[in-house]
This record gives structure tokens, sequence and C-alpha cells, in this order.
């Protein structure tokens, strides 16, 4: 098979001088299946960017070498020349949807390539079919889940059957369900003759999918070649996170093992009901000081639904929220920030300052006197000192999400709730976030983590809560996952 992509010396830094790539060379075969993966801020999405004519044309900045795309140079081609060939499914889900409804977003490229409306129809269902959406077409994309928006980004993008198809962290905020759902349909996709390139952090269990795959460090290839020769360096590189030993704790949601500990959190009876849907269910829970608690369940299960709950962002049909004794019904976010502090799944929809110093201190000269000496030991926590002077939006999205959580975090509110904070991260800063809560947990701070990522739940949290269509269907200690 001939090459379809090939990849000279490329070396890139964007606007503003960080340099992401510094060199790189590869070709992508026709009909490869192609894993890329890396730590944080490595280049891979650069990749993504160079193949698909982003790079150059649209986030500017100094590029060097060249991308040839079936025989031509990516610099000769609009991005509207490359888009029928090469199809990019982005990391940030909420940047590629913007129609009124799902069935519109996969009708939006087709339309734009000028299909006949009995065609645009048939590709629609074909592909709803291939990954199970049918239920989704007629709702708002802005409704959907974390997991539903990312597999209606990717049948947008499938829709048009491109000759490449690039998908960015496309297993980011998917359950174990959607995972595999995903990974049967590139593995049908791929059988079908598509060239795959897989741009992701979760490595371990999904790379024996590609025939091949490359390892970006630093913005060069440090490994190129048959997945299973990878598992060494990914180990050395940390790709693959090793979690501490969590501290043994009577987490469990007893009074009786917290007849001498103050409830911080309590929900009694709550309903939610949106857009005529009927979310949450009956949902009681008391939440101790403390306590380390984790958040599980499929897509749309109601976990960041109910988590909206607890800072006033949504308010309930019906039931009952205290924390510390303070019933927070009717209470306006602003007021319960300092209490409970939220990450959300998206961290753009929590920066509104250019830099990142400027992002951290926003909340900290709220609520805090002597925040210069705690700022200092934020950055340190997360390891952020060589970002402060860079635009929160510009980050990594692995990044922007520890941004998003230090922000948070700096407030030192009671109650810390993470809303998939895995999503997005390498090993390295998976571990590293384990630490920091393990930390955070020995030193009494409450926290709940809301997320698909099974190992990590184990890893932070002593009790799980897992929803179910809305209802709780267990509390109590971790389920085994070995």
């Amino acid at each position: 098979m001939g090459a379809c992509i090939q990849v000279n010396n490329a070396q890139y830094a964007y606007p503003g001088g960080r340099q992401a790539l510094k060199g790189v060379d590869f070709t992508i075969t026709k009909g490869e299946f192609l894993f890329v993966c890396g730590a944080n801020g490595s280049g891979k999405s650069t990749i993504g960017y160079l193949l698909n004519g982003l790079i150059p044309h649209f986030f500017g900045g100094s590029f060097k070498g060249s991308v040839i795309v079936f025989g031509s140079d990516t610099r000769k081609m609009s991005i509207s020349k490359l888009f029928p060939h090469v199809g990019l499914v982005l990391q940030n889900a909420d940047a590629q949807l913007f129609n009124s409804s799902v069935e519109d977003e996969l009708a939006f490229g087709l339309e734009s390539l000028g299909l006949a409306p009995k065609h645009i129809e048939d590709r629609i269902v074909e592909t709803a079919k291939m990954l199970d959406i049918e239920h989704l077409l007629k709702r708002p994309p802005d409704k959907l889940s974390g997991g539903e928006k990312r597999i209606a980004g990717i049948a947008s993008i499938l829709c048009i059957k491109p000759s490449v198809l690039i998908l960015d962290e496309p297993y980011a905020n998917l359950d174990q369900q959607g995972i595999s759902k995903v990974s049967r349909s590139l593995k049908k996709i791929h059988a079908s003759g598509l060239t795959i390139v897989l741009i992701e952090q979760r490595v371990d269990g999904y790379l024996k999918d590609a025939s091949r795959c490359i390892v970006v460090e630093q913005g060069k290839i440090i490994f190129d070649g048959k997945p299973g020769n990878a598992q060494k360096i990914l180990v050395s590189q940390g790709l693959i996170p090793k979690y501490p030993k969590r501290t043994p704790k009577n987490d469990f949601p007893t009074r009786t093992l917290y007849r001498n500990s103050e409830i911080l959190l309590s929900v009694n009876q709550l309903y939610c009901d949106l857009n005529g849907k009927n979310i949450l269910k009956n949902i009681s829970f008391d939440i101790f000081k403390g306590q380390s608690v984790a958040l599980l369940g499929k897509n749309g299960s109601g976990k960041t639904t109910l988590i909206k709950h607890l800072n006033g962002l949504y308010q309930p049909k019906q039931g009952k929220i205290n924390f510390n004794g303070q019933c927070l019904i009717g209470k306006d976010p602003s007021q319960i920030a300092a209490m409970v502090g939220i990450s959300f799944q998206n961290p753009n929809d929590q920066f509104f300052q250019n830099r990142v110093e400027d992002e951290l201190n926003t909340g900290l000269r709220m609520v805090r006197k002597d925040y210069q000496g705690w700022l200092e030991q934020i950055c340190h926590l997360f390891q952020l000192q060589g970002l402060l002077r860079s635009s929160p939006f510009k980050l990594s999205e692995g990044e922007k999400k520890r941004v998003a959580i230090a922000s948070i975090l700096a407030m030192k509110p009671q109650l810390l709730i993470l809303d998939e904070p895995t999503a997005g991260q390498d090993g390295r800063s998976k571990q590293m976030l384990a630490k920091i809560l393990e930390k955070l947990s020995q030193e009494g701070l409450t926290t709940i983590v809301a997320t698909h990522d099974l190992e990590f739940a184990q890893a932070v949290a002593n009790r799980w809560i897992i929803l179910d269509q809305g209802k709780i269907v267990k509390d109590g200690p971790p389920v085994s996952i070995g």
C-alpha cells in the first residue's frame, strides 16, 4: 500500500513562541491504523492539526518542513479542500458542535460538500446506526452528556467518509460501554479500508487495536513501531499510570462508623426534570467531613446534573440539599462557590482571564488575604510555574484541566468536586492528581470525583456512589475491577 500522508522534518511553534514540534518525520500508509500517544503538551494534538491543514492555515505561528497529503503540499491546499480527504474529530467536543440538533450536525458537513438531500439522509441513517445514536438525532448537542457529545462529534466527521480519519482523544469522557462502542466502530471502519490516526492518552487496553504506534515526547518522536513493542517505553515515560497505595479509611456511609463525625453535605429525596425528561429520581445520601467519594455511572446517568445541584447551577424539582446544616436551595452559585468548589468537564467553561496567573489570582483574592503564599503552594502542587504567563485557552487540554482544578482548589473550598478530572490527562498527570488528592484527604478535605475511570476511582476514593438512569444503585466500598 502506498503512502497517503508524508510528514517531513516538521517544526512548529505556536504564536507567542512555544515550540510544539522539533523536527518530526513519519509516513502514514493507506489503510493503516496509527496510534499516537505521549504526555500532555508533547505535541500529539499538534500533529493532528498538521495533517488536516489547521497548521499552518488556521493557527498561524512558525511552520517549517512539509506535510504531503495524497501528493499535495498542505501549504498549497486550503482547509476546505483538505476537508473531504482528512477529517479531524477535535479533542474538545463543544468546539465542534454548534447546530440545533445532532441530525443537523451530521448534515452540516455533507451539505457543504453539495450532496443531494437523499444522499445526505442515507449517510445520516448509516452513520447513526453504526454508532448506535439514532435516539440522539433530534436532541440539541448542548443538552447531551459529555460522552454523548463525543460520539456525536465522531459521527459528524465520519458522515463525510474521509480517506483519513483523525481522532483526538475520542475516549475522553466516555464510560466503558461508550469506549467499547467507539472501539468496535473504529475496527469496523478500519476493516473497510479507512486510514485511522488515533491520538489518545488512554493507552493500556486500547493500543492493541492499532497496527502501529508513535510515541511523542517534547515535540519529537521517540518511538515508531509495532504496538506490542511500545509497552516498555510507555511504562518508562510514565504514560501508563501507577497509582500510590491509598491510606485505608472506613469511608462507608453509615452513621455508626461516623457517629463522631459531622455531616458536611446532606441530599434528601432530590428530583430533577430537564427538557421534559426525569433526570434525577429520589436521590438521597449524606457525606461526612473528610470523606473521599467517587461518583460513577454510565454516560447520561445523571452525574453531572447531580453535581450542578450542589453549587446552585441547577435547582431541583423537589428535595433538600443542606451544607453544614445550611440549606443551599435557592442560593446563587456565587454564594456557594467558597464552600463548594466544582471543576467541570470542559475547562474552557471556567476561564475568564488571559493569563494562567490571573486566572488563579481571581478566586484567591476573593476569599483569602494571604493569597500570594497559597498561590505558590498551588503552583508547586500542580506544576504550573512554567505556565503562569500563558493564556489558559492556548494550553493543551491536559494542561487546561490542571489549571482549572488548581483555580478551584485555590479558593480552599470545604468540598472539592471534580467532574471527569482524568479526561485528556496522561499517566503522569493522573498519578500526580491522585497524589494531590491523597495529600488533601490526609489534611481533611472532603472530595467528590465524578469519573468513568475506575482505576482512578479506586486510587482516590474509599466510597463509591453509583448512578444508573438517575437513581443511586450502589453506595458503599469500591467494587473490584481487577
